[in-house]
């Protein structure tokens, strides 16, 4: 690892940190708080745990689905193994889990990274697609409470968020300029080529001949993605009464807490979930006891399956080598 990677990684832990002892900091009853999350059943962390690799096995099976109209044919257990490894990538540096899922997969499949990057920001639209339905259905059933989150978090004036909209603009436009450089020499028609490459990987989402399963299978993970929370919810006794829409907006509010660049969601997770759980009636320590026992339970998973799927990818590169 070189030092500039390193500075990285202790930065975003720095930035995780920082948010975890400010979300901590504001704890009045630490033993009440550990009382809560003693208090979660078994059934409910073992429930949450196995929902949680679901949602990584039928990633890597829609992953498949995709890669499948440009002529590439991953095994399952591989394109799993990527992604579960790219959960683990995740949780050490921000973001570079989408770069190392392509980077294994190219690794033991001689697939071309941006084939593999079009088709991973294929499946980033499609998650903002479906997280912003949930927001909308937090709208429609849960105004108020959305409401008071909203006001809660301190989000950005909207004079900053239309400067970030167009920035946004100019650089899309930017690439697409570029992209239509392909004939040019030196690094320009190389930036070219490789940008075309990734378009042709986003576009495979319309080239799918099972676009009815790669539906289903989004709908499989996000279900998962609710269910392994919610299970917890109910697996602990302080909140085991809270309804399934109010369970929707603390999701909502935990994943908008996950796009914060801390590694895997420590600290902005905690303070998130902590605001959802305020917003629908649940004052004091026991939203935060609640994010510390699905986030303990999460990680776990991710480190366990994700190391498992490191090192299968591993020794496929040393037999196939």
């Amino acid at each position: 690892m070189t030092f500039r990677k390193i500075l990285t990684t202790l930065v975003f832990f720095g930035i995780g940190a920082g948010l975890f002892w400010l979300a901590m900091s504001g704890v009045e009853d630490r033993d009440g708080m550990m009382r809560d999350m003693r208090s979660a059943q078994g059934w409910g962390i073992g429930a949450s745990f196995v929902m949680g690799y679901l949602a990584i096995v039928s990633r890597g099976l829609r992953w498949k689905l995709l890669l499948s109209p440009m002529g590439h044919n991953p095994s399952a257990s591989r394109s799993v193994h990527a992604v579960a490894f790219s959960y683990l990538a995740n949780a050490l540096v921000p973001r570079s889990g989408e770069v190392a899922r392509c980077a294994a997969l190219n690794q033991t499949d001689d697939i071309p990274v941006d084939h593999l990057l079009g088709t991973v920001i294929t499946e980033r639209v499609v998650d903002f697609v479906m997280l912003f339905g949930l927001v909308g259905f937090a709208l429609l059933t849960n105004l108020d409470a959305f409401v008071e989150l909203m006001s809660q978090a301190n989000l950005p004036a909207l004079p900053s968020l239309v400067g970030l909209g167009l920035l946004g603009v100019l650089g899309v436009a930017a690439l697409w300029w570029i992209s239509q450089q392909r004939g040019q020499t030196g690094w320009l028609g190389k930036v070219a080529t490789f940008l075309q490459g990734i378009g042709s990987g986003i576009q495979s989402v319309m080239a799918m001949e099972r676009r009815g399963l790669f539906v289903a299978h989004t709908l499989f993970i996000w279900g998962m993605y609710f269910l392994m929370s919610y299970v917890l919810f109910k697996a602990i006794p302080a909140v085991s009464h809270i309804s399934m829409t109010d369970a929707v907006l603390v999701m909502v509010a935990g994943g908008f807490g996950m796009v914060l660049p801390a590694p895997g969601g420590i600290g902005s997770y905690h303070w998130a979930v902590s605001l959802g759980f305020a917003a629908v009636g649940m004052v004091g320590d026991i939203g935060l006891a609640v994010a510390n026992v699905v986030w303990l339970t999460q990680t776990a998973m991710i480190l366990l399956t994700g190391g498992l799927g490191y090192l299968m990818l591993f020794l496929h590169r040393l037999r196939h080598g």
